[in-house]
C-alpha cells in the first residue's frame, strides 16, 4: 500500500515543461509569470545536459511551470496535441505553439530530473545500458553521455516517430555513428527499442522545408522535404516526387494526424506537414460567412491544411490546385478518410459543366498550377456555387496569384481573400495598407466601385526571429454605379 501511495503521489507532482527556441524564453517567462504558472525553484537550462556541441546550434531551453502534467502512455497523440494546444492558449502563446514544445519534470525538494518518466529516453537508457561494455569504453563513451545529449523532445505522427534535426548532431553521437552507422545492426536495436516505447514502426530524423530552392539552387516549387533521414522502417522507393506511380503510392510510408477532428495523411519522404498552422486552421472552422451555398478556392492546397477547415466550416464546394502528385494523393486519402468525395483532374483537363452538377462531388482537385484557375473556374461559374472565399497558403508570399483570387470572386455578392505572407514584427501595419492597395488595383477601373478592406490581421504563428506568419482578410464588395 506504501508503494501505491509513493507512487501516486510522484504522478501528481509531475508538472509540464516548456521547451523553447532561446529567442522565446524572456517571452514565455514573462507569460508563465503573468499566469502564475511559472516554478521560481527551478532552473531554466538548457533542453541537454551536455551543452558543448556548439556544432549543433543552440539548444533549447527548458522552462518549469506548476501546471500539473497529463503525461500518460496509454493517451494518444491527438490527446497530447489537445493538451498542449490548451496550454498554450491558457498563456497566450499562441502565435510561438509551434516552437515550443512540450515534456514534463518530476518535482523533488533537490533538483529537477528533465528527462524522467519520457517514453522515449526510458527505452533509450534501457537500450543504451544492454549494449557491452567495451562498446562504450572503446568509444571513450559513456551511456549517459548519450541519453543527456540526446532530445527530450520527438513527435508522432503515426506510424511515424519524428525526431528534431539535431538529435544526432552531437559530440558523442557523432562518435558513436562514426563507427556504427545508423544502419549498422547495433544501431537498429537502439532504433528498435524506441519504436517499441512509443508505439511506431517507423523511424526519421527532421528537416526544414526549404522554402524556394534546393541545395543546388534549383527551384523548390512542389514544397518536398529535402535531407528527411530515415532511421528505422521501411519508407518505400526514394523516387522523383514529379511523376509518382500507383506502385510508388502503395509502397510508401504514408503518416497521419488528427487536428480538430480532421483526418491528414502525408508521405513524409515527398510532403511536408505543418503542424504549426493550428491558430488558422481553428479560426477557418469559427469564421461566420461561409456557407453550402458558397465555393471555396484553395489555390495552394497541399494535404488540406485549410481545404479541410473550410470544408467542415460548411462550405459547399472546395477547389484545389496542387502541383504535387505526392500532396494530391495525400490530399485524396485525406478527403476520403474524413467521409467526402471528390473529383481529380490532371493538366489542364476541365470537366464538363453537366459532369460537376451531376456528380455533386464535395471536393474538386485539380493537379496543375493554379496559374490556370482563372481560365478553368471562368469555365465553369455556372457549375459551381459562387465563388465566396479564396485561400492563398503559401509562404513566404503568394504574391503571384493575387491578381487572379481578385479576379476570381463572385462579380456580384464579392468575397474575402485570405493572404498569407511572412511580416516583419513591426511592419504589419505597413503591409495591411500594401495588401489593400494592391488588390483595390486589380479591380479598379469597372463600372462599379470597388471596396477593399483588411478587415482581420490574424498572427498565426512566429515564423523566424522577427518574422511573423500574418494572415491577412481581404475583403472584396462592389457598389454599382450605373444608376
Amino acid at each position: 500500500m506504501r508503494d501505491d501511495l509513493r507512487e501516486e503521489k510522484e504522478t501528481s507532482m509531475r508538472r509540464v515543461v516548456l521547451v523553447v527556441p532561446k529567442q522565446h524564453v524572456k517571452t514565455v517567462k514573462m507569460a508563465l509569470e503573468r499566469a502564475g504558472k511559472l516554478d521560481k525553484s527551478a532552473k531554466i537550462v538548457p533542453e541537454t545536459a551536455v551543452d558543448e556541441q556548439s556544432s549543433a546550434g543552440e539548444p533549447s531551453m527548458r522552462i518549469t511551470t506548476t501546471i500539473p502534467s497529463n503525461e500518460d502512455e496509454s493517451q494518444d497523440t491527438d490527446s497530447e496535441e489537445d493538451f498542449k494546444t490548451k496550454v498554450v492558449e491558457d498563456l497566450r502563446l499562441t502565435p510561438q505553439s509551434s516552437d515550443i514544445s512540450l515534456s514534463t519534470s518530476t518535482l523533488s525538494t533537490n533538483t529537477i530530473t528533465p528527462h524522467q518518466k519520457n517514453p522515449l529516453h526510458t527505452a533509450l537508457q534501457t537500450a543504451l545500458s544492454s549494449l557491452p561494455a567495451h562498446i562504450h569504453s572503446s568509444l571513450h563513451l559513456t551511456p549517459k553521455s548519450l541519453l543527456t545529449s540526446f532530445p527530450n523532445n520527438y513527435s508522432i505522427y503515426p506510424p511515424l516517430l519524428l525526431l528534431p534535426h539535431n538529435t544526432l548532431t552531437s559530440p558523442p553521437w557523432h562518435t558513436f555513428l562514426h563507427t556504427y552507422p545508423h544502419t549498422h545492426p547495433l544501431s537498429q536495436s537502439l532504433w528498435s527499442h524506441l519504436a517499441s516505447a512509443t508505439h511506431t514502426s517507423h523511424i526519421a530524423v527532421n528537416a526544414p522545408i526549404l522554402p524556394r530552392t534546393t541545395p543546388t539552387g534549383a527551384a523548390n516549387i512542389l514544397r518536398s522535404p529535402l535531407n528527411l533521414t530515415p532511421l528505422y522502417g521501411n519508407f518505400g522507393p526514394a523516387v522523383s516526387p514529379n511523376n509518382p506511380t500507383h506502385s510508388d503510392f502503395a509502397t510508401a510510408l504514408w503518416a497521419t494526424s488528427t487536428q480538430n477532428g480532421l483526418h491528414q495523411t502525408w508521405a513524409p519522404l515527398h510532403t511536408m506537414f505543418s503542424r504549426g498552422n493550428m491558430r488558422e486552421k481553428t479560426r477557418v472552422l469559427k469564421l461566420p460567412d461561409i456557407a453550402s451555398n458558397q465555393t471555396v478556392v484553395d489555390m495552394y492546397a497541399g494535404i488540406g491544411y485549410f481545404a479541410f477547415s473550410y470544408k467542415k466550416a460548411g462550405a459547399g464546394k472546395v477547389v484545389c490546385f496542387e502541383m504535387n502528385g505526392w500532396s494530391v494523393e495525400g490530399l485524396r486519402r485525406g478527403v476520403e478518410r474524413n467521409g467526402w468525395s471528390y473529383r481529380i483532374f490532371t493538366g489542364d483537363e476541365v470537366p464538363r459543366e453537366s459532369e460537376v452538377l451531376d456528380a455533386d462531388v464535395d471536393f474538386l482537385i485539380f493537379q496543375t498550377s493554379n496559374a490556370h484557375a482563372l481560365r478553368i473556374l471562368t469555365r465553369l461559374r455556372k457549375s459551381v456555387p459562387p465563388i465566396r472565399h479564396i485561400n492563398l497558403g503559401l509562404l513566404p508570399d503568394a504574391r503571384s496569384a493575387w491578381r487572379d483570387a481578385a479576379h476570381l470572386l463572385d462579380a456580384r455578392e464579392g468575397g474575402c481573400v485570405r493572404v498569407h505572407e511572412n511580416v516583419g514584427a513591426g511592419e504589419i501595419g505597413e503591409r495591411k495598407t500594401e495588401v489593400e492597395g494592391a488588390f483595390r488595383g486589380y479591380l479598379d477601373g469597372s463600372v462599379r466601385r470597388v471596396r477593399v478592406k483588411v478587415e482581420h490581421v490574424e498572427r498565426v504563428k512566429m515564423y523566424a526571429p522577427g518574422v511573423v506568419h500574418c494572415v491577412f482578410d481581404v475583403r472584396v464588395s462592389w457598389e454599382d454605379l450605373r444608376g
